[in-house]
């Protein structure tokens, strides 16, 4: 865990998946999320086997890549789980948002997905079976109309910056 911590710590500004995780939140994405994965891997730190560590050590199952990196970069932040961050950062949005019954269904299936992926783009509302099959981004942007790009970008803000 050591190394690890370390490893994150000196690499913030070498690895730019981990700079935006890190430092640019509002700049998450898919495709981060993706790159961050292929980096650590690079480096030996494959995800799994950083989980089983994390649950050794810190005795948190299934805690996040999300959390995993935050955490070893700094000790003091918290150890979620996918479904734990995912929870939050939608109670967030909540918070903030008046929602019809619709967009309230929607939101669901948004969190689901985020609870397997961490991350979301207006694109997985047309390819993921959960969003296609239920008319995918056309049915997405009817339901949100202009609110759907920025619902999507304060969502992948909200998942990395708590």
């Amino acid at each position: 865990m050591e190394a690890f911590a370390e490893f994150v710590r000196e690499n913030v500004n070498q690895f730019e998946a981990l700079r935006i995780l890190l430092k640019r939140p509002q700049d998450w994405n898919p495709e981060v999320l993706s790159k961050l994965r292929h980096d650590l891997r690079a480096n030996d730190y494959d995800e799994k086997r950083l989980r089983t560590a994390h649950e050794k050590v810190y005795r948190k199952q299934l805690a996040d890549v999300i959390s995993m990196i935050k955490h070893a970069a700094d000790q003091q932040a918290p150890l979620l789980t996918a479904q734990e961050r995912v929870t939050k950062a939608v109670e967030e949005l909540q918070a903030f948002h008046s929602f019809t019954p619709e967009q309230q269904k929607w939101l669901g299936f948004i969190a689901e997905h985020l609870k397997e992926n961490l991350s979301i783009s207006e694109q997985d509302l047309d390819y993921q079976p959960v969003f296609a099959q239920r008319g995918g981004l056309a049915r997405a942007r009817k339901i949100f109309g202009k609110e759907l790009s920025p619902l999507i970008d304060r969502l992948n803000y909200t998942l990395v910056a708590a």
